[in-house]
């Protein structure tokens, strides 16, 4: 399965409406579908001489917009539940009161001149709460003719609720999310499901009325919803609670709403909802990918299989995909005053200073929370309450921000904290005996981070040109903080391929693929979202737990890289390893093993992003198989020998005492790479790794400089031209630099050039 990471617009035929006779339509002569379902829920006190009533209006007017002259309608009264009280029609003229289930003719018919419309003067008069549906059908009756024909039908569900009993959207999305779509590529009919547990938090003990998810794919069909006590293994209506039909002109839409045709109370054992669609064709991206999800993974809240690919039910949170866009409509009594901080942190502060932290507060409520009042609780002790006010209002069922202040400890170490809320806007939190904990780190001091990007990437996968430029648009935009390494170990036959046994285990599925700082697998273009400099940025701001330099020298004959690295944390009592890896930049060659392969060569560059178009149908690099390309952050060779880091370990660190390590790495003796290296630009990075939660910490990166420049030896002699360039230091250069250059020409001969 992969991403859909851009959708495409969709341009969708206009449908030339059929001739028609009579509509339906609000007081204001809006025009409703044909077989629509309307709510009506306002409710009309009426005060008089029989004391006072409640009535639903109707609000339903009948228009003639193109009868045959002569012609009348009469409307037909079907209802289908009634809990109390009575409905009232009055059409044309006369008025009928009803108030059991049945089919009803009106009391005559209207005539109605062209462009007119008649109210039909209907209404529900409950006598407690509950509900009514009604179905009203306009017959046309041409001139002369004793039998009416049905030409419109709506249905009108009147429901006079109690105030304490609400309905609302609630899902594991808020719908506000980026997203993106997944997808098995192939003609296939898709079952998507979410578990909403019994226990919920906020959908215990309603109902689901209603819903909500989208499809744009053009080519989906014979969708369906459902709702069911288990995963089906065959979704039908003979194995779920409900399985209802999607009309297909709902379908190509971002936002399709289908009403149950009865409310589903959500039991203790939980309850799952999904739907399901066919794709006939799979001509677009979208109908490749066309299952929407955003937000973060989670477990329960994207499950999936389809008839042919994926043939038994999957969570797709272990394959690190979002949530599914899928709501629910819930109806049930919402406390007014709900919210719970969502989990955050870990949080980093100095020794003796205090931290700004964006905590996410979940509104569980019907009030938007505007400000909250809560307590922090440490080492078993509760600090006095604390007022926050919210980044912007916080509406049901959405997370937002709300800062708080956290004072770091007196000295360095980590510990766990409890935030609990109190109240919202100034009243008691329904949920104040619940708290989140989250995780401090005292930091001796506050040092900048750099961020390592270890990229899965190779020249025979097509689709890992976008991986080519993510890490050269994160290299122009973060300089040094970035500290790239494309691992090649798609494809065998790859000229830059290093061994899975060579480098760390990373757990890479597909490619194009990285981790940054080894958190989860992300897009190396794209990030989690639409763009991967965002999740580089937010790493980033993250300080770092420890110091590190690094440097490294490399022998006359590049056979060989002396590395050296100090470490110091600033954490006390963390325990890291140390890795070293060598990469090279501006690496290039001749022949397929150097031949990138290229799928967006199939698409114009109008199809593609911008900084992709390259790549696309008549761009610079626009064929299926790119030659000329300059390699950047190519992993040549790394301390891990036989699937283990050879250096030794760090240990448990103290603040104020640095650790140094040395390592030799020994350089790739392929030729055709070799042959590449002798040109390219070489880089040390070492990588100081938490061994408990084995995400970076830190990295460090440096130019590795020849150990004596003036022993080098060349290996193909043939002439006198220029073929390496030096500094007096031993660092590798493109060009002529000011000052003393050491220039090693092709015969053998090296020579030193004064610059001025």
């Amino acid at each position: 399965m992969k991403k859909l990471f851009t959708f495409l617009s969709l341009c969708l035929l206009s449908i030339a409406a059929s001739a028609q006779e009579y509509v339906f339509t609000d007081a204001q002569g809006n025009t409703y579908d044909d077989g629509a379902v309307i709510n009506r829920t306002e409710v009309e006190v009426i005060n008089d001489d029989f004391g006072e009533s409640i009535i639903l209006p109707g609000n339903l007017f009948i228009k003639n917009v193109g009868a045959e002259e002569g012609s009348q309608v009469a409307i037909e009264t079907q209802i289908t539940k009634i809990d109390n009280g009575s409905l009232q029609i009055c059409f044309p003229t006369n008025c009928k009161i009803i108030s059991a289930v049945g089919t009803y003719e009106s009391e005559g018919k209207a005539s109605l001149a062209s462009g007119e419309a008649k109210d039909l003067t209907t209404e529900w008069l409950p006598t407690e709460y509950g509900e009514c549906i009604v179905t009203y059908t306009a017959k046309s009756y041409q001139p002369l003719a004793s039998e009416g024909t049905a030409v419109r039908t709506i249905t009108v569900k009147y429901k006079y609720a109690d105030p304490a009993v609400m309905q609302n959207w609630w899902g594991y999305v808020t719908g506000n999310e980026s997203f993106s779509g997944v997808g098995v590529n192939s003609a296939d009919t898709y079952h998507c499901a979410i578990y909403i547990p019994g226990d919920h938090a906020i959908a215990a003990g309603k109902t689901i009325n209603a819903v909500r998810f989208g499809l744009i794919a053009p080519h989906a069909t014979n969708a369906k919803v459902w709702v069911a006590s288990d995963l089906p293994v065959t979704v039908d209506a003979s194995h779920t609670l409900s399985f209802v039909d999607v009309p297909e002109s709902k379908l190509g839409n971002e936002q399709i709403d289908i009403e149950l045709p009865s409310a589903i109370e959500i039991p203790a054992e939980g309850i799952y909802v999904g739907y399901s669609f066919t794709i006939t064709s799979v001509s677009t991206t979208a109908d490749q990918y066309p299952v929407l999800f955003g937000g973060e993974p989670a477990t329960n809240t994207l499950i999936l299989k389809t008839d042919k690919a994926v043939t038994t039910w999957s969570d797709l949170v272990s394959n690190n995909f979002g949530r599914l866009f899928l709501q629910v409509l819930l109806e049930g009594t919402f406390p007014e005053d709900n919210a719970k901080a969502a989990d955050f942190g870990p949080v980093y502060v100095e020794v003796g200073g205090t931290a700004t932290v964006a905590v996410p507060v979940m509104n569980a409520g019907g009030t938007p929370i505007s400000n909250i009042d809560y307590t922090i609780t440490s080492d078993g002790v509760t600090g006095a309450e604390q007022h926050a006010v919210a980044t912007t209002p916080i509406i049901f069922n959405t997370t937002g921000n709300v800062d708080i202040l956290v004072q770091g400890d007196a000295v360095s170490g980590t510990k766990t904290r409890t935030i609990n809320i109190t109240k919202i806007n100034g009243q008691a939190n329904a949920n104040a005996n619940v708290a989140t904990s989250f995780v401090v780190n005292t930091l001796s001091e506050l040092v900048a981070r750099n961020v390592a990007v270890e990229e899965y990437t190779g020249t025979g996968c097509g689709w890992c040109p976008r991986g080519l430029i993510g890490m050269d648009k994160l290299r122009e935009n973060f300089g040094d903080r970035f500290v790239g390494i494309g691992i090649h170990q798609y494809n065998s036959g790859d000229a830059m391929y290093i061994a899975s046994s060579a480098y760390a285990n990373l757990n890479f599925e597909g490619a194009p693929s990285c981790r940054i700082d080894r958190g989860a697998v992300i897009d190396p273009y794209y990030g989690t979202g639409t763009d991967i400099i965002e999740d580089f940025r937010a790493e980033m701001a993250i300080p770092a737990l420890a110091k590190v330099n690094v440097t490294g020298t490399i022998d006359a004959q590049l056979t060989k890289v002396n590395a050296k690295a100090e470490v110091e944390t600033v954490l006390e009592g963390k325990e890291y390893n140390l890795e070293f890896v060598v990469i090279g930049d501006g690496l290039k060659g001749t022949g397929s093993s150097w031949n990138q392969s290229n799928y967006y060569a199939q698409y114009s560059a109008s199809q593609v992003e911008p900084d992709l178009a390259i790549f696309a149908s008549g761009g610079k690099y626009g064929k299926s198989s790119v030659t000329g390309w300059s390699f950047n952050d190519v992993a040549l060779v790394s301390s891990y020998v036989s699937s283990k880091n050879q250096v030794p370990t760090l240990g448990t660190l103290s603040i104020g005492e640095p650790v140094e390590r040395e390592y030799s790495l020994k350089m790739p003796t392929k030729a055709t790479l070799k042959n590449a290296v002798k040109d390219a630009e070489l880089y040390i990075i070492a990588l100081v790794v938490d061994k408990q939660s084995k995400k970076i910490v830190n990295a460090a990166k440096a130019a590795i400089t020849v150990a004596n420049p003036d022993a080098i030896e060349t290996v193909n002699a043939i002439d006198d031209t220029e073929v390496a360039r030096y500094t007096l230091d031993g660092r590798r250069v493109n060009n002529a630099q000011k000052g003393l250059n050491i220039v090693r020409m092709a015969n053998g001969k090296t020579i030193k050039v004064i610059n001025k």
